[in-house]
C-alpha cells in the first residue's frame, strides 16, 4: 500500500500545482478586466468633462 502511494505523490503534487496555478491565472484575469472596466469609465467621464468644458 505505502508503494502505491509514493508512486501517486508526484502525480498528485503535479495536480494540485496545476490546480493552484490555473486558480491564481483566473484571479488574475478576473482581476485585470475590473481595472480595465474602471479606467474606461474614468476616460468617458473625463470625456464627458471635457466636452462640457469646450460648450
Amino acid at each position: 500500500m505505502t508503494e502505491n502511494v509514493t508512486q501517486f505523490l508526484p502525480i498528485l503534487f503535479m495536480l494540485v500545482l496545476a490546480a493552484f496555478v490555473i486558480f491564481i491565472v483566473f484571479f488574475l484575469s478576473g482581476h485585470f478586466n475590473r481595472t480595465k472596466r474602471i479606467e474606461e469609465k474614468l476616460d468617458r467621464a473625463l470625456k464627458e468633462i471635457a466636452e462640457k468644458k469646450e460648450k
